[in-house]
């Protein structure tokens, strides 16, 4: 199981919420707007209460629910790119997105370096290209 819950906002359209399961941290934020507009909100028996140091756990956790957006969710939290790379919530598999028309998810399923998957992406453009169907 993951160890963030993300869901939309029952209260507030357009609202996102995140919460980690491990520590008991809500971030409540704006669709595309994850670092502009959020609200922070531990639950009562959250782990960074009972902390020495509250102030350093909780910009800890923020950081980490941040990273997990970057890296799971970023069309969600940030402006929709046109394309980009996301990982699956088990970290197993890498995907290249394209968010516009014609909407694309291309799983990886190799490590690869940037060049690589480049002249892969280009050998599957040429196969587009010469298609007849």
């Amino acid at each position: 199981m993951s160890r963030f819950r993300l869901e939309k906002s029952k209260e507030k359209q357009g609202w996102w919420v995140l919460t980690d399961t491990a520590t008991l941290v809500v971030v409540q934020f704006k669709e595309h707007c994850y670092n502009e507009e959020q609200k922070v909100s531990p639950i009562e028996d959250s782990l960074i209460m009972n902390s020495p140091d509250p102030a350093a756990e909780l910009a800890k956790i923020l950081r980490e629910m941040g990273e997990y957006m970057y890296t799971h969710w970023y069309s969600i939290a940030m402006p929709v790119p046109v394309f980009e790379f996301r990982q699956n919530d088990e970290n197993d598999r890498m995907l290249v997105l394209r968010n516009k028309f014609p909407k694309l998810a291309i799983e990886v399923r190799d490590d690869c370096s940037a060049k690589q998957l480049s002249d892969a992406l280009k050998a599957a453009s040429e196969f587009v290209r010469k298609f007849k169907g």
